[in-house]
């Protein structure tokens, strides 16, 4: 019989709502599997993937090849358990105040009979678990063994259509806050049982209010938090956490950690919002987070067209490529040099010609003090030796093999792509992504080809001109800057003639590009060395661009002093919508932890503020494009990708750039917005 706080019938569920809907909160969490067998494309991977390994192995053992097998369809199960889209529920956890509940919809053990049994191969295995000897007869050697647990049957559970169907009307209430902790994952995992389509208001997560009020924690998971805002305390200390395994483990130790789960996440709500909820600026930035999670949660489910076809191809070459330069790099290099070993490449580019290397001079050491062979490193012995260009080549096209291709592959559904975007793993604000990172996708038109429009949709891509500049002359209220932007002047071109002594028709492309350095060396808090190393010329030079651009622009020098005297008197900057960056350093007796605080701290400001422009923008253009049946599908920084229906592409262009507040007056700096339209990711950024 099940537990008394396990929910079993359709009647419990009806008392649960009416408990909630008294309240106007609660907090929800699901546990989730994955079914490899119910998805096609995810069963050709899983033997794609499986033939490449058996072929790989020496071992012929029937047994050991089954155990590779079961790795990794167990790598798939988990794989897919992850995945919103094609993962199934079947436990979910509610709470509210004094009260939580777990739901079961499908656990597949009872109670345990008999548990595990492991022979770490110090003993002889029972009768049935041993190696058959060629005659038939079962060896008595000592050996390795598992015994599998065996269960109980599971008590009678409810079906998910009898618990989401009843259920759906807590979820799609906009009135309602739905709490979770990363709540969207678990929303838009249950999002495929619903009818209605979940509200854009009413989400709160833990890990973002989190965030918010401290975004320097190492970590935001759910135990992360619990210790941090409980004085250490371990709530899992009795079983463990078994969000993995939880499918494997009794029916009562199953429930009691989704009680575990559900009830901590609401606690944790309740002591965050306490944090928050009076602190004005604190309570903007994250009712924006919560509008913009939900805008990711459509552009999660929706994802980004992959032409499979042009990736495979585009594999085929990367090898070839990295064949070649192998054949070129094996004129310098000894026989067996790896150029994927950083101990190969040490050895040959270091050591002595009489000892057999090139005898090069080393620039930079590891943590370890070995000589380092990293990007930056081997950039400084670029002219030094022909064999040099080519191994940053390779290290370039094994990256882009290994991520944009085979990594991505991995990662398609129905040609797709689905990455998980995040608001609290940056500092400032910012967006950042995963599976895959789309903020690194490279910038050339051979990997942005790749993402195209869905079919009859057409790609609009949209971002913000000198965007992080126009927010530092909105505080900095620095005259030269705001004249550039005032009367739609090349601001790069216009910086690059203020240093130089020149009129802005004289300044020449590489002088442009040394405007162009200078201008985001200051939103950035980059220095001389920085500004010498991108642009070519010495430092010592560089200084002096340094310094005679902030006499031009002496109005950002006195703001950027200003916010950093009252960012050491409060211990921290704000951004546009009042998000927090805290930076303790900022009063630290260390000179070089303090410029470094101070540096970020003028970053933050900019970068945060440019990130809540970004922020606002997607939610106004996810309102604003509904009509035309528009999605968003990706954003990287002040950039926006949208598909739209090819009937409808130039009047949901203007709407878009109108949303995104093309022309809008924020502190007396107005916002350009630049728009394309194109068939695929690259063509629309005319790369």
């Amino acid at each position: 019989m099940a537990p008394p706080s396990v929910v079993s019938t359709v009647e419990e569920l009806h008392q649960i709502v009416k408990v909630i809907q008294e309240i106007g909160a609660f907090a929800f969490d699901v546990e989730t599997r994955g079914v490899v067998e119910r998805h096609n494309d995810a069963m050709e991977a899983f033997n794609t993937e499986l033939k490449s390994h058996l072929s790989n192995m020496v071992s012929k053992s029937p047994s050991v090849r089954e155990a590779t097998r079961e790795r990794l369809m167990q790598k798939w199960r988990e794989t897919l358990a992850l995945d919103p889209l094609r993962n199934e529920v079947f436990w979910i956890g509610i709470a509210t105040d004094g009260h939580s509940w777990a739901i079961p919809m499908g656990h597949s053990h009872g109670e345990m009979l008999t548990p595990e049994e492991v022979g770490d191969g110090s003993t002889t295995p029972p009768p049935g678990y041993r190696k058959l000897l060629k005659d038939g007869t079962e060896s008595e050697a000592k050996a390795r063994y598992r015994i599998p647990a065996t269960f109980l049957p599971p008590p009678p559970q409810l079906q998910r259509s009898e618990v989401f169907t009843t259920l759906e009307c807590l979820f799609c209430d906009p009135n309602i806050v739905k709490v979770g902790h990363n709540v969207k994952f678990d929303a838009r995992s249950i999002r495929k049982y619903l009818a209605q389509d979940l509200p854009m208001e009413g989400f709160m997560d833990t890990m973002v209010m989190q965030h918010i009020v401290n975004e320097n924690l190492r970590g935001y998971g759910l135990t992360d938090l619990i210790a941090h805002n409980y004085a250490g305390h371990d709530a899992y200390y009795r079983d463990g956490k078994l969000g993995k395994i939880i499918d494997h483990v009794p029916f009562s130790k199953a429930a009691r950690y989704v009680h575990l789960d559900v009830r901590w996440t609401w606690s944790l709500y309740r002591r965050l919002w306490v944090k928050i909820k009076n602190r004005q600026g604190l309570r903007n930035a994250l009712e924006q987070d919560m509008l913009v999670l939900r805008v990711l949660m459509d552009m999660e489910d929706e994802g980004i067209p992959v032409t499979k076809s042009a990736m495979v191809v585009l594999g085929r070459e990367l090898d070839n490529k990295m064949r070649d330069l192998l054949l070129q790099m094996s004129k310098y290099t000894p026989p067996g040099f790896n150029p994927d070993s950083n101990k190969s490449k040490q050895e040959f580019l270091f050591k002595k010609k009489s000892a057999g290397g090139l005898g090069l001079k080393s620039h930079k050491k590891t943590n370890k003090g070995a000589d380092s062979v990293d990007e930056e490193a081997l950039r400084y012995l670029e002219n030094a030796h022909p064999l040099i260009p080519m191994l940053l080549e390779w290290q370039e096209l094994k990256k882009v093999k290994s991520t944009y291709v085979d990594g991505l592959l991995l990662k398609l559904v129905n040609n797709s792509l689905h990455p998980s975007f995040h608001l609290h793993r940056t500092a400032t604000g910012r967006l950042s992504s995963s599976s895959p990172n789309l903020q690194n996708i490279p910038r050339d038109s051979t990997i942005r080809s790749l993402f195209v429009a869905p079919p009859k949709h057409t790609l609009l891509v949209a971002d913000y001109d000198q965007i992080e500049l126009r927010v530092m002359c909105m505080f900095s209220k620095d005259k030269n800057m705001s004249k550039f932007f005032l009367q739609e002047q090349d601001i790069h071109a216009g910086a690059a003639a203020l240093v130089l002594g020149k009129k802005p028709d004289e300044v020449t492309a590489e002088e442009r590009q040394l405007g162009k350095g200078v201008n985001f060396l200051t939103a950035y808090g980059g220095g001389a060395q920085k500004l010498a190393r991108t642009t070519g010329i010495t430092e010592q030079r560089a200084r002096e661009v340094i310094n005679n651009y902030y006499k031009q622009f002496c109005g950002i020098t006195a703001w950027k002093a200003t916010e950093i005297i009252k960012a050491r008197q409060r211990g921290y900057v704000t951004t546009l919508s009042g998000r927090r960056r805290r930076l303790p350093e900022l009063s630290s007796t260390d000179e070089s932890l303090r410029a470094r605080a101070e540096r970020q701290a003028i970053n933050a400001i900019v970068q945060g503020s440019a990130a809540d422009i970004c922020k606002i923008a997607m939610i106004d253009v996810h309102e604003a494009l509904k009509p035309f049946n528009a999605k968003i599908l990706v954003q990287v920084h002040d950039e926006l990708v949208v598909a739209v229906p090819d009937h409808c592409v130039d009047e949901a262009q203007q709407v878009m750039v109108d949303a995104m507040g093309h022309g809008r007056v924020i502190e007396g700096i107005p916002l350009k917005v630049s728009c394309h339209s194109a068939n695929s990711w690259s063509e629309a950024k005319g790369k």
